[in-house]
């Protein structure tokens, strides 16, 4: 059984080992985040690694923070909030009964079959989930970039410190 403070404390310490510069690592897990709440999920390693080397952001952190964000425990309550936000502004192109039993084939196949899947869903169910998944992501992003820069300068002020005492 999943311990859920085990879990959290886990990816709390992988966060506090992370080094570099703050603003970077700020902007991995913002961006991680981001992209682990953009619906994209047999491709989302796939387009995260080349964009945050491309953007010159901590690639560690972003996948960290992608991960955290959406993993199994995750996927179907992401894909749920997304289709409903992005059902609100484009309604009635796909049905939740529609993309569940798209999401079940997903969940169950190699990540080829995933991504060949994902492609085959259609341009109003993939237009859905994004701008649900954007509208979401967004602001968490931005939220999660601004705490965990907070977070990042005062692990470096500690290490600093406590280098300076040793």
């Amino acid at each position: 059984m999943l311990n859920l403070s085990r879990t959290i404390r886990y990816y709390f310490l992988r966060f506090t080992r992370l080094r570099g510069d703050p603003h970077s690592l700020a902007l991995g897990t913002g961006f991680g985040v981001f992209i682990g709440i953009v619906p994209l999920m047999p491709i989302q390693t796939i387009i995260l690694i080349p964009l945050t080397i491309l953007l010159r952001i901590n690639t560690l952190a972003a996948l960290i923070a992608a991960t955290a964000v959406s993993n199994p425990l995750t996927f179907i309550p992401q894909y749920y909030f997304t289709w409903k936000v992005g059902d609100m502004l484009l309604p009635g192109r796909i049905s939740w009964e529609q993309l569940q039993s798209v999401l079940h084939l997903i969940r169950h196949e190699s990540l080829w079959q995933g991504i060949q899947t994902f492609l085959h869903l259609g341009f109003n169910t993939i237009a859905v989930l994004l701008c649900g998944g954007t509208l979401i992501g967004l602001p968490a992003g931005l939220l999660v970039y601004y705490a965990s820069l907070l977070f990042f300068i005062k692990v470096r002020r500690k290490r600093i410190a406590k280098h300076k005492l040793d």
